[in-house]
Protein backbone atom coordinates (compact mmCIF):
# COMPACT_ATOMS: atom_id res chain seq x y z
CA UNK A 1 0.00 0.00 0.00
CA UNK A 2 1.42 3.46 -0.11
CA UNK A 3 2.83 4.67 3.11
CA UNK A 4 3.82 8.49 3.51
CA UNK A 5 7.44 8.38 3.94
CA UNK A 6 9.42 11.83 3.71
CA UNK A 7 12.80 11.25 3.12
CA UNK A 8 15.23 13.54 5.09
CA UNK A 9 18.54 14.46 3.41
CA UNK A 10 20.13 15.24 6.64
CA UNK A 11 18.28 12.45 9.41
CA UNK A 12 21.13 13.27 12.09
CA UNK A 13 19.67 16.83 12.16
CA UNK A 14 16.33 16.52 11.76
CA UNK A 15 14.50 17.23 15.33
CA UNK A 16 10.87 16.10 13.93
CA UNK A 17 9.42 16.60 10.90
CA UNK A 18 11.55 17.73 7.72
CA UNK A 19 7.86 20.11 7.21
CA UNK A 20 8.85 21.27 10.63
CA UNK A 21 12.44 22.63 10.03
CA UNK A 22 12.89 26.19 10.65
CA UNK A 23 14.47 28.44 8.05
CA UNK A 24 18.10 28.34 10.02
CA UNK A 25 17.63 24.53 10.52
CA UNK A 26 17.11 24.69 6.43
CA UNK A 27 19.66 26.74 6.00
CA UNK A 28 22.33 24.80 8.37
CA UNK A 29 21.62 21.52 6.33
CA UNK A 30 21.51 22.94 2.55
CA UNK A 31 22.37 26.60 2.95
CA UNK A 32 20.74 29.22 1.18
CA UNK A 33 18.19 27.26 -0.90
CA UNK A 34 14.84 28.86 -1.54
CA UNK A 35 12.64 26.01 -1.21
CA UNK A 36 13.35 23.11 1.53
CA UNK A 37 15.04 20.08 -0.41
CA UNK A 38 13.58 17.48 2.45
CA UNK A 39 9.78 18.66 2.01
CA UNK A 40 7.96 18.24 -1.74
CA UNK A 41 5.91 20.52 -2.87
CA UNK A 42 3.42 18.95 -4.61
Amino acid sequence: MCEEKKTCQKPEELKGKPEECSPEQIRKCHGEVEDHPCVENG
